[in-house]
């Protein structure tokens, strides 16, 4: 199926199904779906960024902070974002959940589940990028993310999600006795 056939589920403001609609159909601006979102840590600090290609609708050469996609109809947050993974960087790894989250902005309104992973050449092997959605990766630890958003230009969406993982791990730390 091409991604102009997929369909997309749509959602409200409480992430509740409301329809269904085909990808191409959609106003991104307007209509709510959901995503995910996979921090590749590889390391205890560091990033594993994908630089989208030049032909992506959204964001076109600008840096992902994380691999993921929209949700297709029937699929689940889990199955996506395991798909997502492995058809983007040609891997299959452990996913841990890390919590939902709304965000919008110019050209997206999104119910996202952030999950991460832990990426080591030497233990899973090298990666085999989506030629036709990565056009190259990069490390970059996350508090260069986080000091510079302007040092790369780097997809909103993805910049939230990793803002979500920040501010829960903070809260969570908080939080200790």
């Amino acid at each position: 199926m091409s991604e102009t056939d997929e369909i997309i589920t749509l959602v409200d403001r409480d992430n509740q199904v409301i329809g269904d609609i085909p990808r191409r159909l959609m106003n991104f601006q307007q209509d709510i779906h959901r995503v995910t979102f996979i921090l590749v840590f590889t390391g205890p600090d560091t990033l594993l960024l994908q630089k989208r290609t030049d032909t992506k609708a959204f964001c076109p050469g600008y840096y992902g902070i994380t691999t993921g996609g929209v949700v297709a109809t029937g699929e689940s947050y889990d199955l996506c974002a395991s798909r997502e993974l492995e058809e983007e960087l040609g891997v299959q790894l452990p996913l841990t959940t890390q919590g939902m989250f709304f965000t919008e902005g110019e050209g997206f309104r999104i119910w996202g589940k952030v999950y991460t992973c832990e990426y080591n050449e030497m233990q899973h092997g090298p990666l085999n990028l989506q030629a036709k959605e990565v056009a190259e990766v990069c490390e970059m630890r996350i508090q260069d993310i986080l000091d510079n958003p302007e040092q790369l230009p780097f997809t909103p969406d993805s910049y939230d999600a990793l803002l979500h993982y920040v501010n829960d791990q903070l809260r969570a730390y908080d939080n200790v006795p």
